[in-house]
C-alpha cells in the first residue's frame, strides 16, 4: 500500500470497534436535538497518535460549535428572551450614516436611518439603511466583506433583483441631487439616459452599442450634456464603481443571474453607467462574457446531474426486473444456486469497460460527457493499460493503487463543490423563514388567501435553489453504498478482507490528502450494518489503521477530533508551496449543519425589527472560508474510467444489500434471521406490487 507525502497517521492501535451505523445524510436538518451528529456511527476511543500543528491555540475553524456561536452572538434568541447579562454584558453601540468607509466619527445619539455599530464592527440596521450602504459613490465603496455579507443573507429579506432595483435608483437619485448642486439645476446625465435610453441589450454581441454615446434628442437637437469637468469626474467614478459592484456580484453570485429579472435591472443600471462614461461599455461585455461562460458551464454540470439521476434510476428498474424473474423461476433455494456472486443475484453483472462505459447486462450507459471538468470521460487510456471489460470485476481491479483512488475520489469532490454556489447555504433554510414571514404577516392583517399562496409560492420558488448542495448530499450517500456493495460483490471472504483493506488504505490516503468528506463516507459505509455483521471477515482485517481513522471522525463532542483536525489542514493550506497541498473538503454534512444551527440559534431581526447583521457577518465569514477551498484546482491526474465508475456503476439500496451480506455470511443469531425473512419479504412484496402495476399498464 502506498502513503501519501503530505503526512498521516504515524501510529496505530489495536483492534476493531465493531460499530454499525447509517451512511444516509439528509438535508432535512432539525434544531431541536440540538446536536450535529450525521451518522448513527459509535466507536470505541483508541489512543491516537500526535497532530502536528503549528498553531494550537489559534481560533481559526471551519465549524463552530453552538456554544461558541452563543458567546459570540450578542443577540436575541429565536423566542425572543435575552442573553443574561452575567454571561454576555452589554456592550456600548454607537451610530453613523450609511456609505461611510470606516467607523470613526460614530455618534453615541441613536438617529433615524443611521447604522448601530458595536466595537467598531456594524451590528444592526434596517433594511433601508444596509441597502444604501450598498450603494457606491465617488468616494466611497462598500467593504469587501459587507458586499458579501449582505449579498448572501440580504435574499432573507429582499429578493436580488429587487436588491438591485434600489440600488439603482438610490444612485440615480444621488447622482442627480450631486449634478444639480453642481451644475445649479442643470441638465441631467443620469436623467436623460433614462428618459431616452439608446437600443442596446447586454449579449456578447453588443459591445459597439455599448460603447457609443448617445448625443442628439429626439427632435435632433443638440444636448449640452457635458457638465462641468470636475463633477464630470466625480460622476464618471461614481459610475465606474457601479460597474465595479456588478462585477463583483457577478464573480460571487453568477446563480442569481439565471433570474431574467435580474438581468433586466443590470441592463437598466449599465445603460446608465455607459451614458455616463462610454469607457465603460467594453468593461461590461467582458463581465457579461464571463457570467456566460459561468452559466454554460453550470448548465452543463446540471445536465450531467440529470444524467446520473437517470441512470440511477434505470439501474433500479434492471434490478426490480431480474428479481421479478429469479422470483418467478425460483424459489426457496434460489440463493444457494446463486451464491457464487451475491451482487450478480441482485444487480446482475456490472463491468466498465476500456471507453469509460458502464455496461450492466450487457447495456452500456453513458459515462457522463454532459460534465464538465473532471467528470468529463474520454477513451484516453490505451487498451493495453485498461483492464477489458472480462477483467474488470470491482473497483480494485479497475484501480489496483488506493492512492490514486483516491486522487479520483478528490477530483470528484473538487469537481462537485466548484458548482456549489455560497447562496445555496442562505437557500437551504431559508423556506422556513419564509413560512414563518408569510405566517406572521398574514396573522396581524387580513390577507386573500389566493394573494397569499401565490406570494409564498413565488418566494419559496426563488428562494429553494440547492440542487447542487443536494447533489453533493447524494454523493456522499452514493459513496457509503458504493463502499458497502464492493465489499457483498465477492464471495470468499479472502477476497472481502482485501477489499476492506483496500478502502481502509483508501480513506487513510483521502485523510492525507484533507479528503475529509470521501474519508467520512467510506467510514460511514464499512459501518453499515450488513458490512459491520460479518465477523467472520472483520476477524480476518487488519484494522488497526481504520480504529485511528473512526477516533479521527469521532462524532462525540461535536466532532472534536475532526475539527482540530480541521484546523491543521487549514494551517497546512495557509503555508502552502504546492497545490496538493492547498487541498480542504470538509465533511460537509457537518459543515451545512453548523451553519443551520448558526441560523436557528439567533434570530434574523432584533426586538426594535433591525436586521441582525452580527449575524450575518458569522454566516459570511464561514462561507467565505468554503469560497476558498472550493477554488482550488485539482493537482492529480484524472482516470476517466475509474471517474466513470464510481459515479456511473450500480449500487445496492438497503434490503438488497442486507440480503446480500446474508449470503456472503448466514445469519447467526434469531436476530438476525429475523432480519433476514423480514427483508426478503419486503422485497419480495416490493416487486410483486411492481409487476402488478406493470401488468396494469400493458392492458
Amino acid at each position: 500500500m502506498s502513503s501519501s507525502s503530505n503526512g498521516g497517521i504515524n501510529s496505530a492501535t489495536n483492534g476493531r470497534s465493531g460499530s454499525t451505523g447509517s451512511a444516509n445524510i439528509s438535508l432535512n436538518l432539525k434544531a431541536k436535538s440540538g446536536t450535529t451528529t450525521t451518522t448513527n456511527t459509535t466507536t470505541t476511543h483508541k489512543t491516537l497518535p500526535d497532530l502536528k500543528t503549528q498553531r494550537s491555540n489559534s481560533s481559526v475553524g471551519s465549524g463552530i460549535g453552538i456554544g461558541v456561536v452563543a458567546k459570540t452572538l450578542a443577540t436575541h434568541r429565536r423566542d425572543s428572551s435575552h442573553v443574561e447579562k452575567s454571561l454576555l454584558p452589554e456592550r456600548p453601540l454607537s451610530y453613523g450614516p450609511p456609505q461611510q468607509s470606516k467607523a470613526v466619527g460614530l455618534s453615541r445619539e441613536p438617529r433615524e436611518g443611521h447604522l448601530v455599530y458595536c466595537e467598531g464592527k456594524l451590528h444592526s440596521g434596517t433594511l433601508q439603511s444596509l441597502i444604501m450602504h450598498m450603494v457606491p459613490t465617488h468616494d466611497y465603496y462598500p467593504e469587501h466583506g459587507y458586499l458579501f455579507a449582505f449579498l448572501l443573507s440580504g435574499r432573507l429579506f429582499i429578493r436580488p433583483y429587487e436588491l438591485l432595483a434600489q440600488i439603482s435608483s438610490n444612485w440615480e437619485q444621488q447622482q442627480q441631487q450631486q449634478q444639480q448642486q453642481a451644475a445649479g439645476g442643470g441638465c441631467d446625465v443620469v436623467d436623460d439616459a433614462v428618459a431616452q435610453p439608446p437600443a442596446l441589450s447586454l449579449h456578447l454581441n453588443s459591445a459597439s452599442p455599448l460603447t457609443q454615446r448617445k448625443g442628439t434628442a429626439a427632435g435632433g437637437q443638440e444636448l449640452e450634456l457635458e457638465p462641468k469637468p470636475q463633477q464630470r469626474t466625480l460622476t464618471q467614478r461614481s459610475a465606474q464603481h457601479c460597474i465595479r459592484l456588478l462585477s463583483e456580484w457577478i464573480e460571487i453570485f453568477p446563480y442569481d443571474f439565471r433570474d431574467e429579472r435580474l438581468m433586466q435591472q443590470v441592463r437598466i443600471l449599465a445603460r446608465k453607467c455607459v451614458y455616463i462614461d462610454n469607457s465603460l461599455g467594453k468593461q461590461v461585455s467582458r463581465i457579461l462574457q464571463l457570467l456566460v461562460a459561468r452559466l454554460k458551464a453550470l448548465e452543463q454540470y446540471e445536465e450531467f446531474l440529470q444524467t446520473l439521476s437517470n441512470e440511477a434510476i434505470e439501474q433500479q428498474t434492471q434490478c426490480q426486473q431480474q428479481q421479478q424473474q429469479q422470483q418467478l423461476h425460483h424459489h426457496h433455494h434460489q440463493h444457494h444456486l446463486h451464491l457464487h456472486n451475491p451482487f450478480q443475484t441482485f444487480l446482475g453483472s456490472s463491468h466498465v469497460s476500456a471507453s469509460g462505459h458502464t455496461t450492466t447486462n450487457g447495456t452500456a450507459t453513458s459515462g457522463g460527457s454532459a460534465s464538465s471538468g473532471n467528470s468529463t470521460n474520454s477513451g484516453s487510456n490505451s487498451a493495453s493499460s485498461t483492464p477489458q471489460p472480462d477483467e474488470v470485476f470491482g473497483i480494485m481491479d479497475l484501480c489496483p493503487s488506493c492512492e490514486h483512488l483516491a486522487h479520483q475520489l478528490t477530483a470528484i469532490e473538487l469537481e462537485r463543490l466548484s458548482h456549489i454556489g455560497p447562496e445555496e447555504f442562505v437557500q437551504a433554510f431559508a423556506k422556513d423563514y419564509q413560512q414563518a414571514k408569510c405566517a406572521s404577516a398574514t396573522g396581524n392583517a387580513p390577507v386573500d388567501a389566493t394573494a397569499a399562496a401565490g406570494a409564498v409560492s413565488g418566494s419559496l420558488n426563488d428562494m429553494k435553489k440547492t440542487r447542487n448542495l443536494e447533489s453533493y448530499v447524494q454523493w456522499f450517500n452514493r459513496l457509503s453504498y458504493l463502499t458497502a456493495s464492493e465489499i457483498v460483490k465477492y464471495p470468499k471472504k479472502k477476497q472481502r478482507v482485501r477489499i476492506i483493506e483496500y478502502w481502509i488504505e483508501t480513506a487513510r490516503e483521502c485523510f492525507n490528502i484533507g479528503n475529509f468528506n470521501s474519508l467520512m463516507a467510506i467510514i460511514a459505509g464499512l459501518n453499515l450494518a450488513p458490512i459491520g455483521r460479518l465477523k467472520k471477515t472483520w476477524s480476518k482485517v487488519q484494522s488497526a489503521k481504520f480504529s485511528v481513522l473512526e477516533h479521527q471522525m469521532d462524532p462525540t463532542s461535536n466532532f472534536n477530533s475532526y475539527r482540530s483536525t480541521l484546523k491543521a489542514a487549514m494551517w497546512r493550506s495557509e503555508g502552502a508551496t504546492e497545490e496538493r497541498e492547498r487541498i480542504i473538503i470538509p465533511f460537509f454534512s457537518l459543515f451545512v449543519k453548523d451553519l443551520y444551527f448558526l441560523n436557528e440559534g439567533c434570530s434574523n431581526r432584533l426586538p426594535n425589527n433591525h436586521i441582525n447583521f452580527e449575524k450575518c457577518s458569522q454566516l459570511a465569514k464561514q462561507v467565505m472560508e468554503f469560497n476558498e477551498w472550493k477554488k482550488v484546482t485539482c493537482p492529480f491526474e484524472k482516470l476517466p474510467n475509474v471517474i466513470a465508475y464510481l459515479q456511473h456503476s450500480a449500487v445496492l439500496n438497503e434490503n438488497t444489500l442486507s440480503i446480500a451480506s446474508f449470503e456472503c455470511e448466514p445469519p447467526e443469531n434469531t436476530e438476525e434471521k429475523d432480519r433476514y425473512k423480514t427483508v426478503k419479504a419486503e422485497t419480495k412484496q416490493q416487486l410483486m406490487q411492481q409487476l402488478q402495476e406493470q401488468q396494469q399498464q400493458h392492458q
